[in-house]
């Protein structure tokens, strides 16, 4: 049993005003000798008796009454299996998941609509003894009263984020397990897509967790609605290529791609295919193009930008004493018009060996970037650290690193790359470089402003990396993109949108927007599923509903207790006047 007013308990120290009442006129008459009295003393004897139960009932009664009069006024609580009523203080986390696939149409309306309802039949039962979040898609916890989230939840639209549902429920789980409240409850509001069902929800002992099921009754024989999105495009070598991910199910569907809103080609797409489509010869500069399916049951992945650059081959120069793998590679990428060498034209990068023939800043001072090697020999580092200084590079050599893996996210097909030897790379101070590529987590490839430092050389008595099909493209991207400091052009999560990266007037890299692959496969989880993963009940709309604080629900015992006390009035009123 809880109380509304618990302060109200305080007047139960009146219960003992009756009984002060009661000893303070209790007296003792003088006694007298009386002849005829002694006749009467039988008679007084038997009247004493019911004088005093009565007293006694009176007593009673009146402690009786008061003790209801209190109590009704601290307005207890008592479990209740009914519907309605009041509930135990709870600390509450409704997961509402707003994430892209919620806006696929069902029935003629989006699903993000039956999820609204379902997580306003919760909050609407707020009372003000309850702490309450809510999260969104951004998995952002929200904590507010009920008018506030309430608002909260009217006003959401579907989100371009995907929202971890699994971590979501864990991290609710935790954060009502730490409130000091009678009980501790996660609702989770979500379309139930089963690619979000990955792992297991750790959630504290003693939190409920109910999970809103499919829209209907014969929900494990309802359609799964058919969905194509697309999952990626990437521009390159004159081509973009398009994955189209989906319901497994859906048939196939035109992708149509656009250059500058002019349509430029089109092709049939199913989910899981790969298409790769011409573009058209571009001149110099950043382009943006966009790939888009025909419209289907979920818009928010039918429609993917992406970007690619146009840039004259970069002008490279390299010093003899470099390696003949460097060699015949620039030399496949001279053939193949990646590259330009030989140029009249002071060169965009030098490949170079500082503590080469040609002196200590003879290359580094020539070029408008530069991909500096390491030196054979290890008694020429100290010329090589000494250029650096001289161009004003915060980076040095030092001594020999142990073999190990190449690691980069930047250069992905560098990833396990075997370095047999290699230099340590140190900043000698302060320095706004980018580590690109690591061995034993120390730094390998580094960009210092205009001048890329290798910790090995490249060889294969260095790294294996000449030997392997890697090595061309890297020598590529080194000329290309690194040494020029072109980031690579990345992927992010949000709506579909261009980002570009600019360094002074210099445009340099951009990031490419859009949805999770993963929202386009609308197969939704079974329920055995979700009770496994989400470790809660799974319910339907009504069930749902109607479950909300049940585990807590509390009738308001007041009106019973006043209805008692007017009978013990009663009963009191009819004793006393008996009495007199």
């Amino acid at each position: 049993m809880s109380f509304l007013h618990p302060l109200a308990l305080l007047g139960l120290a009146a219960a003992a005003i009756p009984a002060l009442l009661h000893l303070l006129q209790r007296r003792t008459p003088p006694e007298l000798e009386f002849p005829p009295v002694r006749y009467l003393s039988d008679a007084e004897r038997r009247s004493a008796r019911r004088l005093r139960l009565r007293h006694l009932l009176l007593l009673l009664l009146r402690t009786a009454l008061i003790v209801a009069v209190v109590l009704a006024a601290a307005r207890p609580l008592v479990p209740s299996r009914g519907g309605g009523g009041l509930h135990a203080p709870t600390a509450l986390v409704v997961v509402l998941d707003n994430s892209p696939s919620a806006g696929a149409v069902v029935d003629g309306r989006p699903v993000l609509d039956r999820l609204k309802v379902a997580a306003r039949a919760v909050l609407g039962r707020l009372a003000s003894a309850d702490r309450c979040w809510l999260v969104l898609a951004d998995g952002v916890a929200r904590a507010g009263t009920r008018e506030a989230l309430l608002a909260v939840v009217d006003s959401a639209g579907i989100d371009p984020r995907r929202l971890d549902v699994v971590a979501a429920v864990a991290r609710a789980g935790r954060l009502v397990d730490a409130e000091p409240l009678a009980a501790r409850e996660v609702y989770v509001v979500t379309d139930l897509q089963r690619t979000a069902l990955t792992g297991t929800a750790e959630v504290p002992r003693g939190v409920r967790v109910v999970v809103l099921g499919r829209a209907t009754a014969t929900a494990a024989s309802a359609p799964v609605p058919l969905n194509r999105g697309i999952a990626s495009a990437r521009a390159s070598e004159g081509a973009v290529v398009i994955v189209v991910l989906g319901t497994p199910a859906a048939p196939a569907a035109p992708v149509t791609v656009r250059l500058r809103g002019r349509e430029v080609g089109r092709a049939l797409a199913a989910p899981g295919a790969t298409l790769s489509l011409p573009l058209p010869p571009s001149p110099a500069g950043w382009w943006v193009g966009e790939a888009e399916l025909a419209a289907d049951e979920l818009r928010a992945d039918d429609r993917r930008p992406f970007v690619w650059r146009v840039a004259p081959p970069a002008r490279v120069s390299a010093g003899a004493d470099l390696g003949a793998f460097l060699t015949a590679a620039l030399a496949v990428l001279k053939d193949g018009g990646r590259v330009v060498a030989g140029s009249a034209a002071p060169p965009d990068v030098a490949f170079e060996e500082p503590s080469g023939t040609r002196g200590a800043r003879g290359g580094l001072a020539g070029a408008r970037a530069s991909v500096v090697i390491p030196p054979a020999d290890p008694a020429l580092l100290g010329q090589a650290n000494r250029a650096l200084a001289a161009r004003g590079v915060a980076w040095r050599f030092a001594a020999e690193g142990t073999p190990g893996p190449l690691a980069s996210a930047a250069l992905a097909p560098l990833a396990g790359v075997q370095v047999s030897r290699r230099y340590g790379l140190e900043a000698a101070g302060v320095d706004s470089a980018v580590v690109l590529a690591t061995v034993n987590g120390e730094p390998w490839l580094v960009r210092a402003g205009t001048v890329v430092l290798l910790g090995s050389r490249l060889d294969t008595s260095w790294t294996a990396l000449p030997a392997t099909p890697a090595f061309v493209p890297f020598v590529d991207a080194l000329a290309n993109r690194v040494a020029r400091g072109e980031a690579e052009i990345l992927e992010a999560e949000g709506a579909p949108r261009v980002a570009f990266t600019v360094r002074g007037v210099d445009t340099v890299g951009a990031t490419v927007y859009g949805p999770d692959s993963r929202e386009s496969d609308l197969t939704p989880a079974s329920p055995a599923l979700a009770r496994r993963v989400l470790a809660g009940d799974v319910l339907d709309d009504a069930a749902f509903a109607a479950a909300a604080f049940a585990g807590t629900r509390r009738a308001d015992a007041s009106g019973m207790l006043l209805l008692l006390a007017l009978l013990l009035a009663g009963a009191e009123l009819g004793l006393a006047t008996r009495t007199h």
